[in-house]
């Protein structure tokens, strides 16, 4: 199992709102996360940091690998997260609105679950075809559920967000379940990246399961799908993305499932290349 990911604040914005991570459990098994904060809420980068953290530093501390017992703690631990937020909003109100969308997945020893809150998104890549795995919660996509067909396009705050952690006490995760298959790569994303490049420019960049010519890392190794996401990071900023960009993805996610795989990360303003080598559970070194 390999996992990476890189988060950058791309070139419109001053600071990165985004938020990621990876967690391994006493049982090995993974949670991956990533946070957006809402850009229009005061203080929402400390909020998709502090749902990251919170979540992922409890993960580590338990051994579950049943699917209704993880599901139940991560939704009283999204739960306690949101309970953060609103504390922190009541101590000071210049940031008592802060907000932001979550996506995770946790890897089980023969499954895969996958959550969300808001528009941040999870991709299962199969046979270089994205499936997308979650829900946007915004007003139109809701209305347009409700009614079983497309909504008038005009509607008034089409695009806002009908969930998110904080803000609201309520904490709404929407789940779906998938069997990985060997071939199989894992996908999250925050919303930048959409804003630039549909999820077939994103594929095609990210080339899922495709031999990259040339004297490259191994196939889905940890240093390979750093190589793949930092040009689809490249690719973004290229299309003066106007939102921060965070991408990660998970690979062989069959391979030797309930073990600590090998994760590397990059959160840079800008995209970097990973240069160091990996020794095996462990990265070796650091990237510059």
């Amino acid at each position: 199992m390999a996992i990476a990911y890189q988060s950058d604040k791309g070139p419109a914005r001053s600071d990165n709102q985004d938020a990621v991570g990876a967690f391994y459990n006493r049982a090995g098994n993974p949670l991956v996360l990533v946070a957006d904060g809402v850009a229009s809420q005061e203080g929402s980068k400390k909020a998709a940091r502090m749902v990251v953290e919170t979540l992922g530093h409890a993960w580590e501390q338990v051994a579950y690998d049943e699917e209704e017992k993880v599901k139940a703690w991560l939704v009283h631990q999204a739960d306690l997260a949101n309970q953060s937020i609103l504390l922190v909003g009541q101590h000071d109100q210049e940031v008592s609105q802060m907000a932001t969308t979550l996506v995770l997945a946790v890897c089980l020893s023969d499954k895969v679950l996958v959550a969300n809150a808001g528009d941040s998104r999870a991709y299962l890549l199969r046979q270089q075809q994205a499936e997308m795995l979650t829900f946007d919660h915004t007003v139109r996509n809701e209305l347009a559920r409700q009614a079983g067909e497309p909504i008038d396009e005009d509607i008034p705050e089409a695009d806002s967000l009908t969930r998110y952690l904080g803000v609201n006490k309520k904490v709404d995760l929407e789940w779906t379940t998938f069997v990985p298959d060997e071939s199989d790569w894992l996908y999250l994303t925050s919303d930048g990246l959409a804003k630039v490049l549909s999820i077939d420019e994103q594929v095609a960049i990210l080339q899922p399961g495709v031999r990259r010519p040339g004297n490259n890392p191994q196939m889905g190794s940890v240093l390979d799908i750093s190589e793949r996401l930092s040009a689809l990071v490249k690719a973004a900023i290229a299309r003066d993305v106007p939102d921060n960009v965070t991408a990660l993805l998970m690979t062989n996610m069959t391979d030797q499932m309930g073990s600590t795989g090998q994760r590397l990360t990059v959160q840079n303003d800008r995209p970097v290349k990973a240069d160091e080598l990996v020794e095996e559970n462990r990265l070796k070194g650091r990237l510059d």
